[in-house]
Protein backbone atom coordinates (compact mmCIF):
# COMPACT_ATOMS: atom_id res chain seq x y z
CA UNK A 1 0.00 0.00 0.00
CA UNK A 2 1.25 3.49 -1.11
CA UNK A 3 0.84 6.72 1.22
CA UNK A 4 -1.50 8.44 0.97
CA UNK A 5 -2.54 12.06 2.15
CA UNK A 6 -6.01 13.78 3.11
CA UNK A 7 -6.58 17.20 3.33
CA UNK A 8 -9.57 19.05 4.20
CA UNK A 9 -10.66 22.70 4.84
CA UNK A 10 -11.12 21.30 8.90
CA UNK A 11 -9.06 18.21 10.09
CA UNK A 12 -10.64 16.97 13.33
CA UNK A 13 -7.42 15.22 14.87
CA UNK A 14 -9.26 14.33 18.02
CA UNK A 15 -12.86 15.20 19.74
CA UNK A 16 -12.53 16.38 23.43
CA UNK A 17 -14.81 16.35 26.41
CA UNK A 18 -13.44 19.51 28.10
CA UNK A 19 -13.72 21.89 25.19
CA UNK A 20 -9.97 21.39 24.08
CA UNK A 21 -10.95 19.74 20.64
CA UNK A 22 -7.93 19.53 18.33
CA UNK A 23 -8.79 21.26 14.79
CA UNK A 24 -6.49 21.77 11.94
CA UNK A 25 -7.83 24.37 9.87
CA UNK A 26 -6.36 23.49 5.92
CA UNK A 27 -5.06 20.51 7.61
CA UNK A 28 -3.76 17.12 6.03
CA UNK A 29 -2.22 13.83 7.46
CA UNK A 30 -0.41 10.89 6.14
CA UNK A 31 -1.40 7.21 6.23
CA UNK A 32 0.96 4.90 5.63
CA UNK A 33 -0.25 1.31 5.40
CA UNK A 34 -3.18 1.96 7.57
CA UNK A 35 -1.34 3.41 9.64
CA UNK A 36 -1.58 7.51 10.34
CA UNK A 37 1.68 8.64 10.36
CA UNK A 38 1.95 12.41 10.62
CA UNK A 39 -0.89 15.45 10.44
CA UNK A 40 -0.57 18.94 10.07
CA UNK A 41 -1.27 22.02 7.92
CA UNK A 42 -1.59 21.01 4.56
CA UNK A 43 0.90 23.53 2.56
CA UNK A 44 4.09 22.18 5.09
CA UNK A 45 3.06 18.28 4.33
CA UNK A 46 2.72 18.62 0.96
CA UNK A 47 6.26 20.08 0.47
CA UNK A 48 7.25 17.51 2.88
CA UNK A 49 5.86 14.67 0.72
CA UNK A 50 5.89 15.76 -3.28
CA UNK A 51 3.93 13.63 -5.50
CA UNK A 52 2.46 11.97 -2.59
CA UNK A 53 -1.32 11.19 -3.55
CA UNK A 54 -3.75 13.20 -2.10
CA UNK A 55 -7.47 12.33 -1.25
CA UNK A 56 -9.60 15.18 -0.73
CA UNK A 57 -9.42 18.67 -2.71
CA UNK A 58 -9.73 21.34 0.64
CA UNK A 59 -13.09 21.59 0.88
CA UNK A 60 -14.49 18.53 2.82
CA UNK A 61 -14.46 18.49 6.79
CA UNK A 62 -12.29 15.34 7.88
CA UNK A 63 -12.95 13.27 10.62
CA UNK A 64 -12.24 10.38 12.44
CA UNK A 65 -14.42 7.14 11.24
CA UNK A 66 -17.65 6.93 13.30
CA UNK A 67 -18.25 4.37 15.72
CA UNK A 68 -21.22 2.76 15.62
CA UNK A 69 -21.27 1.43 19.81
CA UNK A 70 -24.38 -0.96 19.84
CA UNK A 71 -25.81 -2.57 16.76
CA UNK A 72 -28.45 -5.60 16.15
CA UNK A 73 -28.19 -5.49 12.18
CA UNK A 74 -31.01 -5.26 10.41
CA UNK A 75 -30.83 -1.69 8.75
CA UNK A 76 -32.71 -0.99 6.28
CA UNK A 77 -34.12 -4.17 6.17
CA UNK A 78 -35.55 -3.21 9.85
CA UNK A 79 -38.27 -4.74 12.20
CA UNK A 80 -40.37 -2.76 11.93
CA UNK A 81 -40.24 -2.95 7.56
CA UNK A 82 -40.50 -7.34 8.16
CA UNK A 83 -43.48 -6.62 10.49
CA UNK A 84 -41.92 -5.59 14.03
CA UNK A 85 -44.05 -2.46 14.75
CA UNK A 86 -42.81 -0.23 17.85
CA UNK A 87 -43.77 -0.49 21.23
CA UNK A 88 -42.83 -0.61 24.34
CA UNK A 89 -40.19 -3.28 25.13
CA UNK A 90 -41.34 -5.65 27.29
CA UNK A 91 -43.81 -7.07 24.12
CA UNK A 92 -42.43 -5.47 21.31
CA UNK A 93 -39.15 -8.00 22.03
CA UNK A 94 -41.82 -11.04 21.51
CA UNK A 95 -42.97 -9.54 17.85
CA UNK A 96 -39.42 -10.07 16.53
CA UNK A 97 -40.73 -13.93 17.01
CA UNK A 98 -42.71 -13.09 13.49
CA UNK A 99 -39.79 -11.25 11.61
CA UNK A 100 -39.11 -12.34 7.72
CA UNK A 101 -36.47 -14.54 8.08
CA UNK A 102 -33.39 -13.18 5.59
CA UNK A 103 -30.04 -14.81 5.04
CA UNK A 104 -27.91 -13.35 7.61
CA UNK A 105 -24.99 -12.71 4.70
CA UNK A 106 -27.47 -10.41 2.83
CA UNK A 107 -28.37 -8.56 5.99
CA UNK A 108 -25.65 -7.94 7.07
CA UNK A 109 -24.11 -6.58 3.74
CA UNK A 110 -27.12 -4.20 3.26
CA UNK A 111 -26.80 -2.60 6.65
CA UNK A 112 -23.23 -2.34 6.79
CA UNK A 113 -23.02 -0.85 3.35
CA UNK A 114 -25.73 1.90 4.89
CA UNK A 115 -23.32 2.63 7.85
CA UNK A 116 -20.32 2.72 5.64
CA UNK A 117 -22.64 5.39 3.93
CA UNK A 118 -22.97 7.46 6.65
CA UNK A 119 -19.88 7.69 8.03
CA UNK A 120 -19.32 4.24 10.15
CA UNK A 121 -16.51 2.59 9.86
CA UNK A 122 -16.34 0.29 13.20
CA UNK A 123 -19.72 -1.22 14.60
CA UNK A 124 -20.14 -3.23 18.14
CA UNK A 125 -22.27 -5.71 16.76
CA UNK A 126 -24.65 -8.09 18.75
CA UNK A 127 -26.35 -11.19 17.60
CA UNK A 128 -29.43 -12.46 18.93
CA UNK A 129 -29.76 -15.99 20.13
CA UNK A 130 -31.26 -19.15 18.58
CA UNK A 131 -30.41 -22.60 18.07
CA UNK A 132 -26.46 -23.68 17.90
CA UNK A 133 -26.56 -24.87 14.71
CA UNK A 134 -28.01 -21.63 13.45
CA UNK A 135 -25.81 -19.30 15.66
CA UNK A 136 -22.63 -20.99 14.30
CA UNK A 137 -23.95 -20.13 10.67
CA UNK A 138 -25.08 -17.03 11.43
CA UNK A 139 -22.17 -15.68 13.32
CA UNK A 140 -19.82 -17.21 10.23
CA UNK A 141 -22.21 -15.16 7.59
CA UNK A 142 -21.99 -11.94 9.72
CA UNK A 143 -18.46 -12.27 9.94
CA UNK A 144 -17.56 -12.64 6.54
CA UNK A 145 -19.86 -9.87 5.86
CA UNK A 146 -17.73 -7.60 7.88
CA UNK A 147 -14.67 -8.92 6.56
CA UNK A 148 -15.85 -8.30 2.58
CA UNK A 149 -16.79 -4.42 3.83
CA UNK A 150 -13.38 -3.77 5.52
CA UNK A 151 -15.90 -2.51 9.08
CA UNK A 152 -14.81 -3.49 11.57
CA UNK A 153 -16.36 -5.16 13.92
CA UNK A 154 -17.25 -6.08 18.22
CA UNK A 155 -18.83 -9.14 17.54
CA UNK A 156 -20.70 -10.73 20.52
CA UNK A 157 -23.61 -13.34 20.77
CA UNK A 158 -26.36 -12.65 22.99
CA UNK A 159 -26.82 -15.56 25.87
CA UNK A 160 -30.18 -16.24 27.74
CA UNK A 161 -31.03 -18.77 30.29
CA UNK A 162 -33.99 -17.26 32.43
CA UNK A 163 -36.87 -14.77 32.39
CA UNK A 164 -38.00 -15.41 28.70
CA UNK A 165 -41.18 -14.26 28.54
CA UNK A 166 -41.33 -11.83 31.81
CA UNK A 167 -38.86 -11.17 33.97
CA UNK A 168 -39.20 -13.57 36.21
CA UNK A 169 -39.93 -17.23 36.03
CA UNK A 170 -41.35 -18.53 32.99
CA UNK A 171 -42.57 -21.74 34.12
CA UNK A 172 -44.63 -20.08 37.33
CA UNK A 173 -45.87 -17.61 34.42
CA UNK A 174 -47.00 -19.66 31.64
CA UNK A 175 -48.75 -21.80 34.49
CA UNK A 176 -50.82 -18.94 34.80
CA UNK A 177 -52.39 -18.55 31.41
CA UNK A 178 -53.99 -20.13 28.93
CA UNK A 179 -53.13 -23.81 28.67
CA UNK A 180 -52.84 -23.95 24.90
CA UNK A 181 -51.07 -20.87 24.27
CA UNK A 182 -48.43 -21.71 27.20
CA UNK A 183 -47.84 -24.66 25.19
CA UNK A 184 -46.85 -22.97 21.81
CA UNK A 185 -45.11 -20.22 23.60
CA UNK A 186 -43.23 -22.68 25.25
CA UNK A 187 -42.40 -24.58 22.22
CA UNK A 188 -41.29 -21.26 20.54
CA UNK A 189 -38.75 -20.93 23.29
CA UNK A 190 -37.46 -23.78 23.46
CA UNK A 191 -36.41 -23.06 19.97
CA UNK A 192 -34.29 -20.09 21.36
CA UNK A 193 -32.18 -21.80 24.14
CA UNK A 194 -28.64 -23.36 24.21
CA UNK A 195 -26.58 -24.63 27.28
CA UNK A 196 -24.03 -21.95 28.66
CA UNK A 197 -21.50 -24.54 27.88
CA UNK A 198 -22.56 -24.74 24.35
CA UNK A 199 -22.31 -21.17 24.42
CA UNK A 200 -19.34 -20.70 25.31
CA UNK A 201 -17.69 -23.00 23.09
CA UNK A 202 -19.09 -21.50 20.18
CA UNK A 203 -17.68 -18.23 21.48
CA UNK A 204 -14.46 -18.98 22.61
CA UNK A 205 -13.97 -20.73 18.92
CA UNK A 206 -14.58 -17.75 17.12
CA UNK A 207 -11.93 -15.95 19.87
CA UNK A 208 -9.58 -18.17 18.57
CA UNK A 209 -10.30 -18.09 15.30
CA UNK A 210 -10.05 -14.02 15.26
CA UNK A 211 -7.62 -13.18 17.87
CA UNK A 212 -5.25 -12.12 15.13
CA UNK A 213 -7.68 -10.21 13.26
CA UNK A 214 -7.21 -6.86 14.09
CA UNK A 215 -10.40 -5.89 12.54
CA UNK A 216 -12.29 -8.06 14.57
CA UNK A 217 -12.75 -8.32 18.77
CA UNK A 218 -14.80 -10.89 19.75
CA UNK A 219 -16.75 -10.18 23.10
CA UNK A 220 -18.84 -12.39 25.32
CA UNK A 221 -22.63 -11.07 25.74
CA UNK A 222 -24.98 -12.35 28.60
CA UNK A 223 -28.42 -10.73 27.26
CA UNK A 224 -28.81 -8.32 30.20
CA UNK A 225 -28.93 -8.86 34.19
CA UNK A 226 -32.41 -9.92 34.09
CA UNK A 227 -31.80 -12.49 31.35
CA UNK A 228 -29.10 -14.45 33.33
CA UNK A 229 -28.94 -16.06 36.45
CA UNK A 230 -26.40 -14.77 38.88
CA UNK A 231 -24.08 -17.68 38.88
CA UNK A 232 -23.63 -17.75 35.50
CA UNK A 233 -22.89 -13.93 35.30
CA UNK A 234 -20.47 -14.23 38.10
CA UNK A 235 -18.49 -17.36 35.49
CA UNK A 236 -19.22 -14.91 32.56
CA UNK A 237 -16.51 -12.28 34.37
CA UNK A 238 -14.36 -15.25 35.43
CA UNK A 239 -14.01 -15.90 31.69
CA UNK A 240 -13.77 -12.45 30.43
CA UNK A 241 -10.64 -11.54 32.88
CA UNK A 242 -9.13 -15.26 32.29
CA UNK A 243 -9.03 -15.29 28.66
CA UNK A 244 -9.04 -11.48 27.48
CA UNK A 245 -12.38 -11.08 26.10
CA UNK A 246 -14.89 -8.08 26.75
CA UNK A 247 -18.29 -7.93 28.20
CA UNK A 248 -21.06 -6.20 26.19
CA UNK A 249 -24.83 -6.41 27.97
CA UNK A 250 -27.95 -4.61 27.80
CA UNK A 251 -28.69 -2.19 31.07
CA UNK A 252 -31.95 -0.69 32.64
CA UNK A 253 -33.16 -0.58 29.04
CA UNK A 254 -36.93 -0.10 30.80
CA UNK A 255 -38.11 0.87 34.35
CA UNK A 256 -39.04 -2.55 34.48
CA UNK A 257 -35.71 -4.08 34.22
CA UNK A 258 -34.39 -2.08 37.12
CA UNK A 259 -36.86 -2.75 39.10
CA UNK A 260 -36.79 -6.48 38.45
CA UNK A 261 -33.31 -6.53 40.51
CA UNK A 262 -34.65 -3.74 43.26
CA UNK A 263 -37.67 -6.34 43.60
CA UNK A 264 -35.71 -9.08 44.44
CA UNK A 265 -32.23 -7.93 45.86
CA UNK A 266 -33.63 -4.54 46.94
CA UNK A 267 -30.45 -3.21 44.34
CA UNK A 268 -30.51 -2.40 41.27
CA UNK A 269 -29.22 -4.25 38.53
CA UNK A 270 -25.55 -2.38 38.05
CA UNK A 271 -24.58 -2.70 42.14
CA UNK A 272 -25.41 -6.59 41.42
CA UNK A 273 -23.41 -6.98 38.93
CA UNK A 274 -20.07 -4.75 40.63
CA UNK A 275 -20.85 -8.00 43.20
CA UNK A 276 -20.47 -10.65 40.87
CA UNK A 277 -17.52 -9.33 39.37
CA UNK A 278 -18.68 -8.51 36.24
CA UNK A 279 -17.56 -4.09 35.92
CA UNK A 280 -14.59 -3.12 34.66
CA UNK A 281 -12.62 -1.86 31.97
CA UNK A 282 -13.19 -4.60 29.61
CA UNK A 283 -17.69 -4.39 30.28
CA UNK A 284 -19.62 -2.26 28.27
CA UNK A 285 -23.31 -1.43 28.79
CA UNK A 286 -26.18 -0.38 26.25
CA UNK A 287 -29.18 2.19 26.97
CA UNK A 288 -28.45 2.69 30.39
CA UNK A 289 -31.86 5.17 30.88
CA UNK A 290 -33.10 3.91 34.19
CA UNK A 291 -29.43 4.23 35.62
CA UNK A 292 -29.06 6.16 39.22
CA UNK A 293 -26.11 8.35 40.56
CA UNK A 294 -24.54 5.27 42.83
CA UNK A 295 -24.61 3.16 39.55
CA UNK A 296 -22.73 6.30 37.94
CA UNK A 297 -20.25 6.53 40.35
CA UNK A 298 -19.95 2.48 40.12
CA UNK A 299 -19.41 2.26 36.39
CA UNK A 300 -17.09 5.57 36.76
CA UNK A 301 -14.49 3.95 39.01
CA UNK A 302 -14.85 0.88 37.90
CA UNK A 303 -14.09 2.21 33.89
CA UNK A 304 -17.30 0.61 33.04
CA UNK A 305 -18.72 2.41 29.52
CA UNK A 306 -21.99 2.36 28.26
CA UNK A 307 -23.35 3.48 24.79
CA UNK A 308 -26.35 5.34 24.58
CA UNK A 309 -29.15 5.06 21.71
CA UNK A 310 -31.37 8.05 21.56
CA UNK A 311 -33.79 6.83 19.06
CA UNK A 312 -34.33 2.95 19.93
CA UNK A 313 -34.59 4.26 23.39
CA UNK A 314 -37.51 6.74 21.95
CA UNK A 315 -39.31 4.32 20.03
CA UNK A 316 -39.38 1.83 22.53
CA UNK A 317 -41.20 4.13 25.20
CA UNK A 318 -38.03 3.66 27.10
CA UNK A 319 -37.41 7.12 28.17
CA UNK A 320 -34.57 9.39 28.23
CA UNK A 321 -30.84 8.29 29.25
CA UNK A 322 -29.11 10.93 31.86
CA UNK A 323 -26.33 11.37 29.43
CA UNK A 324 -25.17 14.53 30.44
CA UNK A 325 -24.68 13.26 34.34
CA UNK A 326 -22.85 10.44 32.72
CA UNK A 327 -20.72 12.46 31.17
CA UNK A 328 -20.57 15.15 34.23
CA UNK A 329 -19.40 11.71 36.50
CA UNK A 330 -16.98 10.61 34.18
CA UNK A 331 -17.94 7.72 32.35
CA UNK A 332 -17.32 6.49 29.14
CA UNK A 333 -20.02 6.84 26.95
CA UNK A 334 -20.47 5.75 22.97
CA UNK A 335 -23.53 6.35 21.09
CA UNK A 336 -25.21 3.71 18.75
CA UNK A 337 -28.34 2.85 16.28
CA UNK A 338 -29.13 -0.23 17.94
CA UNK A 339 -31.16 -1.26 14.73
CA UNK A 340 -33.69 0.97 15.29
CA UNK A 341 -32.37 4.14 14.30
CA UNK A 342 -34.67 7.44 13.62
CA UNK A 343 -35.37 6.15 10.02
CA UNK A 344 -34.24 2.95 10.30
CA UNK A 345 -31.05 3.93 7.77
CA UNK A 346 -28.39 3.31 10.50
CA UNK A 347 -27.42 7.20 10.06
CA UNK A 348 -24.89 7.94 12.99
CA UNK A 349 -25.04 11.78 11.94
CA UNK A 350 -28.82 11.51 12.14
CA UNK A 351 -28.39 9.97 16.06
CA UNK A 352 -25.93 12.73 17.04
CA UNK A 353 -28.06 15.27 16.12
CA UNK A 354 -30.65 13.89 17.68
CA UNK A 355 -28.65 13.23 21.20
CA UNK A 356 -27.23 16.40 20.57
CA UNK A 357 -30.94 18.29 21.30
CA UNK A 358 -32.39 15.72 23.06
CA UNK A 359 -29.73 16.43 25.84
CA UNK A 360 -30.51 20.02 26.82
CA UNK A 361 -32.45 19.57 30.90
CA UNK A 362 -35.07 22.64 31.24
CA UNK A 363 -32.95 25.49 33.64
CA UNK A 364 -30.42 28.02 32.67
CA UNK A 365 -27.73 26.96 34.88
CA UNK A 366 -28.47 23.06 34.21
CA UNK A 367 -25.34 22.03 31.49
CA UNK A 368 -26.93 20.97 27.98
CA UNK A 369 -24.59 18.17 25.90
CA UNK A 370 -22.13 19.63 23.47
CA UNK A 371 -21.39 19.22 19.96
CA UNK A 372 -17.78 18.24 20.93
CA UNK A 373 -19.08 16.05 23.88
CA UNK A 374 -21.59 14.12 21.12
CA UNK A 375 -18.32 13.79 18.46
CA UNK A 376 -16.66 12.34 21.37
CA UNK A 377 -19.28 9.98 22.23
CA UNK A 378 -19.28 8.58 18.20
CA UNK A 379 -15.36 8.36 18.03
CA UNK A 380 -13.60 8.10 21.42
CA UNK A 381 -16.16 7.25 23.41
CA UNK A 382 -17.23 4.40 20.84
CA UNK A 383 -13.47 2.86 20.65
CA UNK A 384 -13.42 2.23 24.26
CA UNK A 385 -16.81 0.35 24.21
CA UNK A 386 -15.91 -1.73 21.39
CA UNK A 387 -12.30 -2.52 23.25
CA UNK A 388 -10.86 -1.04 20.43
CA UNK A 389 -9.45 1.82 22.62
CA UNK A 390 -6.99 4.17 21.49
CA UNK A 391 -5.96 2.20 18.15
CA UNK A 392 -9.50 4.06 16.49
CA UNK A 393 -11.34 6.61 17.32
CA UNK A 394 -8.98 9.65 16.93
CA UNK A 395 -6.94 10.98 13.56
CA UNK A 396 -3.14 10.68 16.06
CA UNK A 397 -0.27 9.34 14.48
CA UNK A 398 -0.06 5.51 15.04
CA UNK A 399 -4.03 5.18 15.38
CA UNK A 400 -5.79 3.35 12.13
CA UNK A 401 -6.26 5.09 9.34
CA UNK A 402 -10.42 4.98 9.40
CA UNK A 403 -10.54 8.60 7.75
CA UNK A 404 -14.19 10.15 7.09
CA UNK A 405 -14.52 13.20 4.22
CA UNK A 406 -17.36 15.28 4.85
CA UNK A 407 -18.87 17.59 2.11
CA UNK A 408 -18.15 21.11 4.12
CA UNK A 409 -20.03 22.85 0.85
CA UNK A 410 -23.38 21.58 1.22
CA UNK A 411 -23.55 21.43 4.94
CA UNK A 412 -22.78 24.86 4.65
CA UNK A 413 -24.57 25.98 1.75
CA UNK A 414 -25.25 29.11 1.08
CA UNK A 415 -23.53 30.64 3.47
CA UNK A 416 -22.11 30.14 7.63
CA UNK A 417 -21.64 32.66 9.85
CA UNK A 418 -17.87 33.02 10.51
CA UNK A 419 -17.74 33.28 14.12
CA UNK A 420 -19.63 29.83 14.50
CA UNK A 421 -18.12 26.60 16.00
CA UNK A 422 -17.50 24.18 12.87
CA UNK A 423 -18.01 21.51 14.93
CA UNK A 424 -21.63 22.79 16.18
CA UNK A 425 -22.14 23.27 12.38
CA UNK A 426 -20.94 19.45 11.84
CA UNK A 427 -23.38 17.38 14.45
CA UNK A 428 -26.09 19.88 14.07
CA UNK A 429 -26.71 19.70 10.42
CA UNK A 430 -24.28 16.86 8.77
CA UNK A 431 -26.58 14.08 7.58
CA UNK A 432 -25.39 10.66 5.54
CA UNK A 433 -26.14 11.84 1.94
CA UNK A 434 -23.31 14.45 3.25
CA UNK A 435 -20.64 11.94 3.32
CA UNK A 436 -18.42 12.47 0.83
CA UNK A 437 -14.90 9.43 1.42
CA UNK A 438 -14.94 7.01 3.61
CA UNK A 439 -11.49 5.13 4.35
CA UNK A 440 -10.62 2.10 6.38
CA UNK A 441 -7.36 1.38 6.99
CA UNK A 442 -5.54 3.59 4.57
CA UNK A 443 -8.10 2.03 1.70
CA UNK A 444 -10.77 3.67 0.21
CA UNK A 445 -13.66 1.75 0.51
CA UNK A 446 -16.64 4.53 -0.59
CA UNK A 447 -16.29 7.37 -2.28
CA UNK A 448 -19.04 9.79 -4.34
CA UNK A 449 -21.90 7.83 -3.96
CA UNK A 450 -20.41 4.19 -5.13
CA UNK A 451 -18.71 1.68 -3.09
CA UNK A 452 -15.15 0.27 -4.55
CA UNK A 453 -14.91 -3.77 -3.63
CA UNK A 454 -19.13 -4.25 -2.82
CA UNK A 455 -21.42 -5.44 -6.24
CA UNK A 456 -24.61 -2.95 -4.38
CA UNK A 457 -26.63 -3.62 -6.90
CA UNK A 458 -26.14 -7.41 -6.85
CA UNK A 459 -26.76 -7.52 -3.32
CA UNK A 460 -29.88 -5.42 -3.13
CA UNK A 461 -31.32 -8.33 -6.42
CA UNK A 462 -30.18 -10.99 -4.30
CA UNK A 463 -32.32 -9.37 -1.48
CA UNK A 464 -35.23 -8.63 -3.46
CA UNK A 465 -34.97 -12.33 -5.10
CA UNK A 466 -35.36 -14.17 -1.34
CA UNK A 467 -37.79 -11.75 -0.39
CA UNK A 468 -40.16 -12.30 -3.65
CA UNK A 469 -40.99 -15.75 -2.79
CA UNK A 470 -44.35 -16.00 -0.30
CA UNK A 471 -43.91 -15.51 3.26
CA UNK A 472 -43.45 -18.67 5.28
CA UNK A 473 -46.67 -19.31 7.13
CA UNK A 474 -44.73 -19.56 10.47
CA UNK A 475 -43.76 -15.93 10.21
CA UNK A 476 -48.21 -15.63 10.38
CA UNK A 477 -47.88 -17.87 12.97
CA UNK A 478 -45.16 -16.46 15.31
CA UNK A 479 -47.16 -13.08 14.57
CA UNK A 480 -50.17 -14.24 15.83
CA UNK A 481 -48.61 -16.41 18.87
CA UNK A 482 -46.81 -13.04 20.55
CA UNK A 483 -50.18 -10.89 19.46
CA UNK A 484 -51.75 -13.44 21.85
CA UNK A 485 -49.44 -13.36 24.20
CA UNK A 486 -49.34 -9.65 24.80
CA UNK A 487 -52.28 -9.01 27.44
CA UNK A 488 -51.27 -11.50 29.51
CA UNK A 489 -47.74 -9.91 29.57
CA UNK A 490 -48.76 -6.47 30.11
CA UNK A 491 -51.25 -7.74 32.88
CA UNK A 492 -47.76 -9.36 34.71
CA UNK A 493 -46.57 -5.67 35.46
CA UNK A 494 -49.60 -4.07 36.33
CA UNK A 495 -48.52 -3.70 40.10
CA UNK A 496 -45.28 -2.99 39.42
CA UNK A 497 -45.26 0.83 40.66
CA UNK A 498 -43.13 2.71 38.66
CA UNK A 499 -41.76 5.85 40.23
CA UNK A 500 -43.88 8.41 38.79
CA UNK A 501 -47.27 8.70 37.69
CA UNK A 502 -46.47 11.51 35.16
CA UNK A 503 -46.94 11.43 31.78
CA UNK A 504 -43.54 11.57 30.86
CA UNK A 505 -40.48 11.35 32.36
CA UNK A 506 -36.93 12.96 31.33
CA UNK A 507 -34.77 10.03 32.87
CA UNK A 508 -34.44 7.31 36.29
CA UNK A 509 -31.92 9.07 38.20
CA UNK A 510 -32.53 9.51 41.86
Amino acid sequence: MVKTMVRGKYLLVRADLEGNSKIIENGALVQDSGTIIETGSYSELEKKYPGIKIIGNGEQFVIPGLINAHHHGRGVLSGLLMGQTDGHLETWIHRGWGKRPLDPYLMSMATLMQQIQSGTTTVMFNQTAGPASQIRTEANKTLAAFNNTGVRVAFSIGFRNQSFLVYGDTDTFLESIDTNLAAKARDKINTTVITFDEYWEITKKLDDDYRENDKVKILLSPQAYHWVDEKTLGTIGDLSRNNGIGIHLHMAETMYQRLYSERIHNETPVSRLNKLGVLGPEVSFAHGVWLTQTDLELMATSDTSISHNPSSNLRLSSGIAPVTEMLKQKVIVGIGTDSAGINDDDDLFQEMGLALRLHRPPGHYNKSISAAEILHMATVGGSKVTTFGESIGTLEPGTKADIVLIDWNRITSAYISEDLDPLEALVSRARKDDVQTVIIDGDVVYDNGSFNDIDREHIYQQIGSELSNPTPATVFEDRSLAQQLDPYIREYYADWNLESDQSYQFNGLN
